[in-house]
């Protein structure tokens, strides 16, 4: 029998997606897996829409809008438990293509060293690369445009949570993602933390889904705001956390990403950039026992793996 894999989609206010996604998930051509709606406390009635639609799909539910880490280690917790060997995290604003989860298993089996995979990311209703796929990937284009001739799979430094496999003994390891994170660079955080502990990232690039980006944070200029304001502050953490540095060394991360969000500002400025940008470090700042925990924790880790 193909390993059992749970697909963990998280959702908050992404109703108008969620039944394309899940018609496309639904006609999957792999034999052996189960979806789960994860829902942070949705008001557009997408857990209705779901339940109605698709009585298959098992559903969770959060009591509020926990981001993504926290919201995704529920379900996470979910699939370990009725004993899945891969859990696949898909977004809501996503189409797959029928076999996606059948190349992302294969190279998983096939490559023990590889611990997390990902699919290329199209445009949502196209065939084209998407943004991420274009920057994220851009040295490796002109072999993902023949997938058929390319490479079963590319060691990459991370993937994107839009479409993110990840090997149970990987969480078995390191742990689930770190909700000090609550979106954006979690799965990098995450796949930084794997490679310190011997796991490789992989990208198939005969697995394909269709990603529109941005999902619920694109609804008007308000959530646009707060998805800004959630990535940067979720990258100055990322860059105090790497424990692979000494905490001088993330300090000096951490300047130079201040530098440069400056800089930007310098040349764009309103009032309510320099605002963020200045509650933003005082949110930071206010979390240093969380940070500083987590670095210690994440280099305590990486130093008892180096040494066995």
């Amino acid at each position: 029998m193909n390993p059992a894999v749970y697909v963990i989609v998280l959702n908050y206010n992404g109703r108008r997606w969620l039944e394309a996604c899940f018609k496309s998930l639904l006609a999957t051509d792999y034999d052996n897996y189960k979806a789960l709606l994860v829902d942070n406390a949705s008001t557009d009635d997408s857990v209705g829409l779901v339940a109605t639609s698709f009585p298959q799909i098992e559903i969770i539910l959060n009591d509020s809008n926990a981001g993504f880490s926290a919201g995704n280690n529920a379900g996470i917790q979910r699939a370990l438990v009725t004993g899945a060997d891969y859990v696949v995290l898909l977004n809501p604003d996503t189409r797959v293509e029928p076999d996606w989860l059948r190349q992302l298993i294969t190279v998983g089996e096939d490559a023990p060293e590889v611990g997390i995979l990902g699919a290329v990311q199209l445009t949502y209703d196209g065939d084209e690369f998407n943004s991420w796929t274009e920057t994220a990937l851009q040295s490796h284009l002109d072999e993902l445009r023949h997938p058929a001739t390319a490479r079963p799979w590319m060691p990459v430094e991370w993937v994107e949570g839009a479409c993110f496999a990840i090997k149970r003994p990987v969480f078995d390891a390191i742990g689930f993602f770190d909700p000090i994170y609550f979106a954006f660079y979690e799965e990098i955080d995450f796949c930084r933390r794997a490679a310190c502990a011997g796991f490789q990232t992989a990208l198939v690039p005969r697995s394909r889904i269709h990603h529109q980006r941005g999902g619920s944070w694109q609804t008007n200029a308000q959530m646009r705001r707060k998805r800004d304001y959630q990535c940067d502050r979720s990258q100055f953490i990322y860059h105090l956390t790497n424990p692979r540095l000494t905490l001088g060394q993330n300090l000096i991360g951490y300047l130079t990403t201040l530098g440069t969000k400056t800089k930007d500002l310098a040349r764009q400025f309103s009032l309510a950039r320099a605002w963020d940008l200045l509650r933003l470090q005082c949110d930071v700042w206010s979390q240093t026992l969380h940070w500083l925990r987590k670095w210690r924790r994440d280099r305590a880790r990486l130093r008892q793996l180096l040494l066995i």
